[in-house]
């Protein structure tokens, strides 16, 4: 019927010690942040090999020959390439600076000052070759206003003084100048120049393009590889699982009160699950048994005895029913408890069957199992390891699901049994429980919808195969964002963020809040206030973002 409570204790993973009073993010490489951590890095070479050229042409302009006055604009139109590229190089060192309206206006800088250049140096020389330099660079970025600026801005400050010369409106004022060719002729120079801007130009946006492609191709195959990998641990864990029921265990074949054991169908780290059946009867049952070196253990005892009286008040058809209790476990005789055999398969089972579920199943799954949550949340009880092994589909139309294992719950009245040490399953556990605090009713609102992630995305929120990682990624790093894993509304992110919510005091208050949210989003009907502080918490933590404070 499923398998006994696997009690994990481990210690909590320390805080990170950080001065700063402000949250710190670092997103998860994205295609998005690939390309600005790329672009960035190229911005700053360009603006220092604008800055080197501008400042050698500036030293050498009062060598050349020509007025005073042309060597002066020379000379200043350097000057301020070199103000620009240095300023912006120095601002941009914090990625946040980086910001379009700046970019815009060292673009034109650039441009503007690189056609005086030309102008003065000779717009039919080989000076214009440098604003392909600068057309080139600029068009590679993310801002497509930028690039199409600097394109605008480039052949406009050389065509027109181009065709102006060349049709002899105006005199040609460069220190090099072409007196051989006719009118015509540097018509057809203007032009070609004018071919390898926009050459120029498509080429950065192409290039942009099938870089971006690339990226994003790279990133699907090393998210699916790590999809792979989360499943590949979690089917470990399953596998190992399964290897240690459906054998004869030390009570097999005796006689336990009125039970006749069978072969185990579930072991855990305080008991061990039987197949049974009453003798008088025959009718089926499970029957849980204490470990017999527990025996002994009088906090351990207590703690099974404990399992039966909250199984005993709970009367939701979404919890195991409970037959009969077995505490004296002298002798030869275990501690037990006996419960209704559930025939079926737990939400494991389902989900390595089918990786994820439709919708409509994990919107009925939340609703059953928010049903016997609620129960035992009046009853101050804290279910504390929900996991797709503690949930479990019994056969039968419609599927009616259960929630096994309280052996590791905590009565809100009267403590827990277990000497603050963390109990729960690292994957699923709540960041407060994570951490040895306080575990309310809002950590099971945290491990339900950490389930309803994995069982709409088909990935783990958490995994991992070291139990250290797994426990800080629960504490500091949000999950990857649902939509890149599978199509879904934005208001079904906004439940999930609200309900996976590293502070119990920002997350979603009740599990049946939590389902009537998300039948709320998938029908496209969220409430604005629910939508607001989903906004608020994604704005502070966005997903697949590290947080440390």
């Amino acid at each position: 019927m499923g398998d006994a409570a696997e009690d994990t204790h481990v210690d909590a993973p320390e805080a990170p010690t950080v001065a700063a009073k402000h949250v710190e993010r670092i997103t998860t490489v994205t295609p998005d942040v690939a390309l600005l951590t790329e672009e960035l890095a190229r911005m700053r070479v360009f603006l220092g090999v604008c800055a080197v050229l501008a400042g050698v042409l500036m030293v050498c302009a009062p060598l050349l020959s020509g007025p005073p006055w042309q060597r002066f604009g020379v000379c200043a139109a350097c000057f301020l390439v070199v103000s620009a590229s240095l300023w912006f190089r120095l601002t941009i060192r914090d990625a946040e600076q980086y910001t379009e309206t700046r970019l815009l206006v060292v673009a034109y800088i650039l441009m503007i000052a690189t056609g005086c250049g030309v102008y003065f140096v000779g717009v039919f020389s080989p000076a214009p070759m440098a604003g392909t330099l600068g057309i080139y660079f600029l068009s590679l970025g993310s801002s497509r206003i930028a690039a199409f600026s600097s394109y605008i801005v480039g052949t406009l400050m050389h065509g027109v003084p181009a065709v102006l010369i060349a049709s002899g409106a105006i005199n040609d004022p460069g220190l090099f100048r072409d007196f051989g060719s006719t009118g015509r002729d540097k018509l057809l120079v203007a032009l070609l120049v004018q071919v390898v801007f926009f050459l120029t130009f498509v080429l950065a946006r192409l290039s942009r393009r099938a870089t971006r492609e690339l990226i994003e191709k790279l990133h699907s195959a090393l998210a699916q590889v790590q999809k792979r990998e989360a499943l590949l641990v979690e089917a470990h864990h399953e596998l190992d699982r399964a290897l240690a029921t459906g054998r004869p265990g030390v009570y097999s074949e005796r006689q336990l009160g009125p039970f006749r054991l069978g072969p185990v169908i579930g072991r855990g780290a305080m008991s061990e699950i039987y197949r049974a059946a009453r003798i008088d009867d025959g009718r089926p049952a499970a029957v849980k048994v204490l470990h017999r070196d527990l025996l002994s253990s009088e906090q351990h005892r207590r703690r099974f005895q404990r399992e039966a009286e909250i199984i005993a008040s709970l009367r939701s058809k979404h919890t195991v029913r409970l037959y009969t209790v077995g505490m004296d476990g002298t002798g030869d005789a275990p501690a037990y408890i006996a419960m209704e055999l559930l025939e079926g398969h737990d939400l494991a089972w389902e989900l390595r069957r089918e990786r994820r579920l439709s919708p409509e199943r994990v919107m009925s799954l939340v609703d059953q199992v928010a049903d016997a949550l609620t129960e035992a949340s009046a009853a101050e009880v804290v279910h504390r390891d929900l996991k797709p092994q503690n949930l479990f589909a019994c056969s039968g139309e419609p599927t009616v699901w259960k929630v096994l294992d309280f052996g590791v719950s905590k009565l809100e009245s009267s403590g827990t049994l277990t000497h603050g040490n963390v109990v729960g399953t690292p994957g699923y556990m709540a960041p407060e429980q994570a951490r040895g605090g306080d575990v309310t009713p809002a950590a099971d609102v945290f491990a339900l919808t950490v389930i309803a992630y994995r069982a709409l995305t088909g990935r783990p929120a958490f995994s991992g195969r070291e139990l250290p990682r797994v426990l800080f990624d629960v504490c500091y790093v949000q999950p990857m964002q649902p939509s890149k894993l599978v199509q879904m509304p934005d208001d079904v992110e906004r439940v999930l963020a609200l309900g996976m919510a590293k502070d119990p005091n920002e997350r979603i208050a009740t599990a049946a809040q939590l389902a009537a949210g998300l039948h709320a989003a998938f029908e496209g009907g969220l409430d604005a206030t629910f939508r607001r502080r989903a906004d608020a918490v994604l704005a502070r933590a966005p997903w697949g973002s590290k947080i440390t404070s």
